[in-house]
């Protein structure tokens, strides 16, 4: 039987990915899937000035699977790392993973 794993989801802002990216990796050893996202709607609370005129969010998140043991210390990671505005967060459980060749 496998370990019980998590995938972990980072939505940070565009400036912040790099450094937060680095961060991730020094706590975990799976890759660090970065994706840019462009969300629209009102979050003011995470939107800097610009957003907020626009309505247009743009973020980037970061993906990363890590053994269950492992999750808190990457959010505490990610959390003690410096970045411009607030980072948001979800921890899935990975029920079955693969690969198709």
């Amino acid at each position: 039987m496998t370990e019980p794993l998590t995938l972990l989801t980072f939505h940070c802002s565009v400036q912040d990915a790099d450094m937060l990216s680095e961060a991730i990796r020094t706590v975990s050893h799976g890759p660090v899937h970065i994706t840019e996202k462009t969300v629209r709607g009102w979050d003011y609370d995470d939107a800097s000035t610009a957003e907020q005129v626009e309505g247009l969010l743009r973020r980037t998140a970061l993906q990363v699977i890590v053994p269950n043991e492992s999750v808190t210390a990457v959010i505490d990671t990610v959390a003690q790392t410096k970045h411009a505005l607030p980072v948001r967060w979800a921890a899935v459980p990975v029920l079955q993973r693969g690969r198709i060749a």
